[in-house]
């Protein structure tokens, strides 16, 4: 079952302690992530969809977090169940794809990289 580890349109399911303790395992998780999508602008990332796994410091689990950070939001959910996490990421990253834009040339917008099948990359 998904649980919401960091949000800013929530709540976490999380008490604040622990909460904070997996967001300081964050970055390094998301450096060495399963999959990843994102969308870069001025070389940062300015959209990213990540599946990332790592050991919960409160409860020793293994977790698999789905990450997915913009440049308003920034949320973190997790389960130990895999395919669930797997499933759940694929989720966000074609929620994402539907909502593309056109980029400054009227083009339309496509992640620069991504592992979702069908969702728009750019060649």
């Amino acid at each position: 079952m998904l649980r919401t580890v960091l949000t800013h349109v929530s709540t976490s399911d999380l008490a604040d302690d622990h909460a904070e303790q997996i967001e300081a395992l964050l970055e390094d998780a998301l450096n060495s992530a399963d999959r990843e999508t994102y969308i870069r602008e001025h070389g940062q990332k300015v959209y990213r969809s990540a599946l990332i796994t790592y050991t919960d410091p409160v409860t020793s689990e293994t977790r698999y977090g789905i990450y997915d950070e913009d440049e308003a939001t920034r949320e973190l959910e997790d389960t130990d169940d895999k395919d669930e996490a797997n499933a759940r990421y694929e989720e966000l990253v074609r929620a994402r794809a539907e909502n593309l834009g056109l980029d400054h040339n009227d083009e339309p917008e496509c992640f620069d990289a991504s592992d979702v099948n069908g969702v728009p990359v750019k060649e």
